[in-house]
């Protein structure tokens, strides 16, 4: 075996590099990227109306209208319910002050190995940091309220764009690639819009039915807000493997600061762990990981260096965004094990449909000798 250090060093370089941008430039691309991803889902649709004799644009305006239309509906529901808990913030505050002088004294009367806990230096404490920290809770909420609505802004306005310059685009790309390969290019190009189709549709899908199964549960439990906490869940599924969790942790301390039986958060816990293991074991695999083909390892370290360059949104783009990159690179010669690493392992019973039909006749006719 031979090792090139030249093309390991251009490897590393390469890979640093990228890195800093991603880092230095996250303001910039993390609209780009979620303008394309939203781009790919709602391109079928805008084809569809240009094919039916609407001009490109008006097509592109009905389609983005309509899910303005949906966003806000869904955002009105969400902010009457958080209007509701919001008025019973001294309630929730006088409740919590009590549920957590209740478990301080169940410390001290059954937990004999820890020294007792002064009760009152700790309400104290907390009823400080609620208190100092009600108009930093306003202010901050106006802030990401105003990060966020810029955030919609520019990214509606790059998916308009990508939208009505689809083709201008995928032209000037294919221009990357040799001519006798630009058929080729255009293939891959359109796997590479399948795959992000494919997985946020599947996504939303997959919020959708986590949404009514979490509300259904909730209010068969007697919740109160079983609407936003459930679609909050849902939302929270987004980020793998953590939002799942945390989306189930929310309600069941509501529940056990709100309700005076612990039956109530121990029900909110197997609600949604119930829910949990169908989303892991069923739904998910069927709605969105079939679309993937990436494995767990990639998956979850996807999921990490996401977290640590983009935060939230890494969390929710690297995993499409690396499913993009193994398609692109199974279309390279020089990078194919680079999509070998990163996908799932290939079986024999997989391989076989590879074959063509002379291959298999062949095979065929050497068994009966």
């Amino acid at each position: 075996m031979n090792l090139s250090f030249s093309k390991f060093f251009y490897a590393i370089a390469s890979i640093i590099g990228i890195v800093a941008i991603m880092h230095f430039a996250k303001s910039m691309l993390v609209p780009v990227f979620f303008a394309m991803l939203f781009a790919f889902i709602l391109y079928p649709i805008v084809k569809w109306l240009t094919k039916k004799g609407l001009k490109k644009v008006l097509g592109i305006i009905l389609t983005m209208g309509g899910v303005f239309i949906l966003f806000s509906g869904v955002l009105v529901l969400f902010s009457a319910q958080i209007i509701n808990m919001a008025s019973q913030y001294s309630n929730f505050l006088e409740k919590l002050r009590e549920t957590l002088e209740k478990s301080v004294t169940f410390l001290n009367d059954k937990v004999q190995i820890i020294p007792d806990i002064e009760s009152q230096t700790i309400l104290d404490r907390l009823t400080n940091v609620f208190s100092d920290s009600s108009f930093l809770i306003i202010s901050d909420t106006v802030s990401v309220t105003g990060s966020f609505l810029s955030f919609v802004v520019l990214a509606s306005i790059y998916t308009f764009l990508i939208l009505f310059y689809s083709e201008h685009l995928t032209e000037a790309l294919t221009r990357f690639a040799d001519k006798k390969k630009r058929k080729s290019f255009i293939n891959m190009l359109r796997e590479v819009q399948k795959v992000g189709q494919q997985y946020f549709t599947g996504m939303l899908l997959l919020i959708l039915v986590l949404g009514v199964l979490n509300t259904v549960g909730l209010l068969i439990l007697g919740m109160d807000y079983a609407f936003f906490f459930g679609f909050l869940a849902a939302l929270l599924a987004i980020i793998p493997y953590v939002g799942t969790t945390l989306g189930g942790l929310i309600p069941t301390i509501y529940a056990f600061v709100a309700f005076d039986s612990y039956w109530y958060p121990l029900g909110v816990i197997l609600i949604f762990w119930f829910i949990q293991f169908i989303e892991g074991n069923f739904l998910n695999p069927k709605i969105v990981g079939g679309n993937m083909q990436i494995n767990a390892l990639f998956s979850i370290f996807s999921l990490i260096a996401g977290g640590f360059l983009w935060g939230i949104a890494g969390m929710i783009l690297f995993l499409p965004l690396v499913a993009m990159l193994k398609v692109v690179c199974s279309h390279y010669e020089e990078l194919e094990p680079v999509a070998s690493l990163i996908g799932e392992r290939i079986t024999e019973v997989q391989r076989a449909p590879e074959k063509s039909a002379i291959e298999m006749l062949v095979e065929k006719l050497k068994s009966f000798d």
